[in-house]
C-alpha cells in the first residue's frame, strides 16, 4: 500500500511509534523515524527493515526543541521532496497536572511536545503533500483529547488542543486529497502506562490496535477521511479512566468485602 512512499514517525523507537512504524513496514513503506535514543531507533530500524521496509532513515531529536524539528523537516524534503505520511505520535507526559498542583514550566514543555510540535511539522510539511494532491497526517491524540479529567487538566488541555487541530486542519487540507486524522486511545500497553497506579496491563488496548487504526486511516479510498477514530477501553484497567481519590476509595471499599 505505501511502497515509494516516505513515512516520519515521531517517538518512532519505542511503545506505539514503533509499533505503528513496523505496520507501515509490513505495507512497504519507506521510513524516516526520529526520537532520543539513538539506540532504540536503531532497534527499531532493523526490525523494520526485516519487515519489508525497504529503506529506514534514523533521527535523533528532541520534540521539544523547535530548532530541531525545523532542521528535520528541512532534511526530509530536501532528500525526498515529499513526505507521504506524518505520524505525530511523540509526546510526555507531566507530574502533576491538575489546576492545584505542578510545575507550568513541566506544562509549558509538554505543550511544545504534545500540541505545537505536531502543528510545526503539519505546518511544515503538508505544503508539500499539497503540491502533490496527496498524503496523511495522522495524529496520536488520547481519549483526554475527547473527555475532560479533574486529575490530568494540563495533559488535557494539550490532547483537546491537538485534537481541534487535527478536525481544523481536516477542514483545510481534505480538498487537496490530503486525509488529516485525529486517533484517540483509551491507555494503551506501554511500560509508562503499566508503571501507572491501579493499571492492569493485561486489559490495557494493545500498541497493535493503535496501528491498526492508522492503516484504517491510510486504507480508505480518496473519497473516505475517518477523521476521528476513538479507541476506548474495553475494561476499568486503571487510574487514566479514575479520580484517584475515587480508585482510593475503590480499592478500600474491595479490602473491607
Amino acid at each position: 500500500m505505501l511502497k515509494g512512499k516516505w513515512c516520519l514517525v515521531t517517538g518512532g523507537g519505542r511503545g506505539i511509534g514503533r509499533t505503528i512504524a513496523l505496520a507501515l513496514a509490513k505495507e512497504s513503506a519507506s521510513l524516516a523515524l526520529t526520537a532520543r535514543s539513538l539506540e532504540q531507533l536503531e532497534s527499531a530500524a532493523a526490525e523494520c527493515k526485516a519487515a519489508g521496509a525497504p529503506e529506514v532513515e534514523v533521527y535523533t531529536a528532541d520534540v521539544t526543541d523547535p530548532k530541531a524539528m525545523d532542521g528535520l523537516a528541512a532534511k526530509l524534503l530536501e532528500k525526498h521532496g515529499c513526505v507521504s505520511v506524518l505520524v505525530n505520535n511523540a509526546g510526555i507526559l507531566a507530574n502533576g497536572m491538575s489546576a492545584l498542583e505542578g510545575d507550568p514550566d513541566e506544562w509549558e514543555k509538554m505543550m511544545v511536545a504534545d500540541l505545537t510540535t505536531p502543528m510545526r511539522l503539519t505546518r511544515l510539511l503538508a505544503p508539500a503533500m499539497v503540491e502533490r494532491k496527496d498524503g496523511a497526517i495522522i495524529n496520536i491524540c488520547s481519549v483526554l483529547g475527547v473527555d475532560p479529567s479533574s486529575f490530568a487538566a494540563a495533559y488535557c488541555a494539550a490532547k483537546f488542543g491537538l485534537r481541534g487541530w487535527s478536525l481544523s486542519s481536516h477542514e483545510t487540507l481534505r480538498r487537496s486529497n490530503v486525509k488529516v486524522v485525529c486517533i484517540n486511545p483509551g491507555l494503551v500497553r506501554t511500560p509508562l502506562a503499566g508503571g501507572m497506579p491501579g493499571a492492569v496491563p493485561e486489559d490495557m488496548i494493545s500498541p497493535d490496535d493503535v496501528a491498526e487504526a492508522c492503516l484504517l486511516a491510510l486504507r480508505t479510498s480518496t473519497k473516505c477521511v475517518p477523521t476521528e477514530i476513538t479507541l476506548r477501553n474495553a475494561q476499568n484497567c486503571g487510574y487514566m479512566l479514575y479520580d484517584p481519590t475515587e480508585l482510593m476509595m475503590e480499592k478500600m471499599a474491595a479490602s473491607q468485602k
